[in-house]
């Protein structure tokens, strides 16, 4: 049937067509929500693609079953596309702190995503093992941080208890899982411990980037 970044970079690029599509459907072109909605979701689908035209991933490049499309745009991607929906057929006020706020999230999200993924991308090209520095000097998935900051603004921009829900079952089921398989690996790598100590799982450990003594320390400074 083909790679599943087929389906992926579907969704991520459907996206601006999909939030246009709505807004002309529930005639939102006036609601400014709309708008600024369309161009957070809209621009994040277009910057994925970009990431996956110039650096992909290689772990969406294996070959999927036609059902293994349809459960994973139905059972993953899809339910994204609610949080349009919400804001365009209700409607949704958001405030200027609000949506302020959403903004920012969503930018610093995108930049964490972008930056470490790029590193994660070119880094493995030249070796494999171990990435400990630069964006991953403090935590262990900045990458994850920024997709959960961009997903999590498009959530408080809509308001919505349901979009929430959505997020916490997509976190969990595969956020989550790959989060700890990951850590399970990274401990038995050589430095792996010693680098766990010093660094979040997933926020990052500011307080030993800071305040904290010792070679631990000393190397996440040096990144």
């Amino acid at each position: 049937m083909g790679p599943i970044s087929t389906t992926i970079n579907f969704q991520k690029c459907g996206t601006m067509f999909y939030c246009l599509g709505l807004m002309y459907y529930f005639d939102t072109f006036e609601h400014a929500p709309s708008w600024v909605y369309l161009s957070m979701h809209g621009t994040y689908g277009l910057l994925w693609y970009l990431k996956e035209c110039i650096f992909p991933d290689p772990s969406w490049t294996r070959q999927c079953t036609l059902f293994q499309h349809v459960v994973g745009f139905l059972a993953i991607l899809g339910p994204y596309w609610y949080f349009a929906y919400s804001v365009n057929s209700k409607r949704t006020e958001v405030s200027f702190l609000r949506m302020a706020i959403c903004i920012s999230v969503h930018n610093i999200g995108c930049v964490l995503m972008m930056g470490a993924d790029t590193q994660k991308y070119y880094v493995l090209k030249i070796r494999k093992g171990l990435i400990s520095n630069g964006w991953f000097a403090i935590s262990r998935n900045p990458n994850y941080l920024g997709e959960i900051m961009i997903y999590g603004s498009y959530a408080l921009f809509s308001q919505d208890w349901i979009s929430w829900c959505i997020l916490i079952y997509v976190w969990t089921v595969m956020f989550g899982r790959n989060i700890v398989n990951k850590d399970k690996r990274c401990g038995l790598k050589p430095g792996g411990k010693e680098y766990i100590a010093r660094s979040g799982i997933l926020f990052p450990r500011l307080r030993t980037y800071f305040f904290g003594t010792g070679e631990g320390s000393r190397k996440a400074k040096d990144c």
